[in-house]
């Protein structure tokens, strides 16, 4: 346990590159023309502005709309309009072609939080303001009405949705919750019937990030309080706690493994790799700029790490740098990617394994292929 424990160390305190360690970056075809500001989906582009949305294959766009949304899978994308106080929603397959346009209830103009998200099946939930939610079958009709609210007369933030890429699992909570002087968080899940459970409620922590599993069975919640360590709740999808660990890094977010056996948590320089039931730490290193997202493969023991100057407001990252890690070997390699990567709210953002060590990013306007060598 004590020469484990060294080896760990000593990975953590010179992750120095190796000579003949490499990690090769290429664009997938398909993608190599897309501007930031365009996206690959599953038969088609997608151009995405603040003022319009244009679909490349049928030529069709959207203008002035309220929100937009794009489906787990890459097929559909939901848009939300504003028309005479009320809000149309109008759904379209990834070429681009109109498959259902219905209109839901009365909408502010300036309504900072509404948002639509559409099920891989065709049926939408549409938050209409801070804490409500309605849920659209794929005609169109109102299948239910969901709120989040606390009730707290102090405030609390915009409520936020996730979803796993089956879209079977689906975690709506409140980031910050005001009561009493303290911030304090709640989540709820759907289960398989449609209806929502309390997954999490605390009254002095509040939820940095919300992440789940991709087959939906594991969710992930980052906690934290003023003066206290960082604290990550493991649950299953029906708010059973697995495990908790907690770290003093200020973590912004969180990913399961494929066979989710393993967690990888990252701060903006550091990341940790945990074994998600016992809570043993393999490995951590860290970074020279930000990071923006984090994965560990077990198949290869390899931590795939994208870091860069990201700013949010406008969804493109510069200078961005590709590292990995083999953590059984404890060596690490970088490369720096040239071109800007542009990324939307509406995608997730995730590294795919296609076969051994090597990898793909998805998520962002060029699909990136990754090929490690230890």
């Amino acid at each position: 346990m004590v020469a484990k424990t060294l080896r760990i160390l000593i990975f953590i305190l010179f992750p120095s590159l190796v000579l003949g360690q490499s990690i090769e970056l290429s664009i997938s075809p398909e993608t190599s023309n897309n501007n930031p500001s365009t996206f690959t989906l599953q038969n088609g582009k997608v151009t995405i502005t603040e003022t319009n949305i244009r679909f490349a294959k049928s030529g069709n766009s959207v203008g002035t709309y309220k929100a937009f949304g794009i489906s787990p899978d890459k097929t559909l994308v939901g848009v939300l309009k504003r028309k005479s106080g009320n809000s149309d929603m109008l759904l379209y397959d990834s070429e681009g072609e109109r498959l259902n346009t219905y209109s839901g209830s009365q909408i502010g103009a300036n309504d900072p939080s509404l948002a639509i998200f559409p099920f891989n099946n065709g049926s939408l939930l549409l938050r209409e303001n801070i804490t409500n939610f309605t849920f659209y079958d794929t005609l169109g009709e109102i299948k239910k009405s969901v709120s989040n609210s606390s009730g707290s007369e102090d405030g609390e933030t915009i409520s936020e949705v996730v979803m796993s890429r089956n879209a079977k699992t689906i975690v709506i909570y409140t980031p910050k919750i005001k009561r009493d002087g303290q911030l304090g968080s709640q989540a709820q899940a759907m289960n398989t019937s449609g209806e929502f459970n309390n997954i999490f409620f605390s009254k002095n922590r509040y939820l940095k990030n919300v992440s789940i599993s991709s087959d939906g069975n594991m969710v992930v919640a980052i906690t934290a309080k003023s003066g206290t360590d960082d604290r990550v709740l493991i649950m299953d999808k029906f708010g059973n706690e697995l495990n908790t660990i907690s770290t003093d890094e200020n973590l912004k977010g969180a990913s399961l493994s494929a066979d989710l056996g393993y967690l990888t948590l990252y701060s903006g320089r550091r990341v940790m790799v945990y074994n998600t039931l016992s809570g043993e730490r393999l490995g951590a290193t860290s970074v020279r700029t930000p990071l923006f997202l984090a994965d560990y493969f077990p198949e290869d023991n390899i931590l795939l790490m994208l870091a860069g100057d990201y700013s949010e407001d406008v969804g493109m990252m510069r200078g961005a740098e590709f590292q990995a890690v083999d953590l059984e070997k404890r060596e690490i390699t970088s490369q720096e990617f040239s071109g800007t990567l542009g990324f939307s709210k509406a995608l997730m953002s995730r590294f795919v394994r296609t076969s051994g060590d090597t990898y793909r990013l998805e998520g962002a306007n060029k699909q990136i292929e990754i090929e490690t060598n230890f």
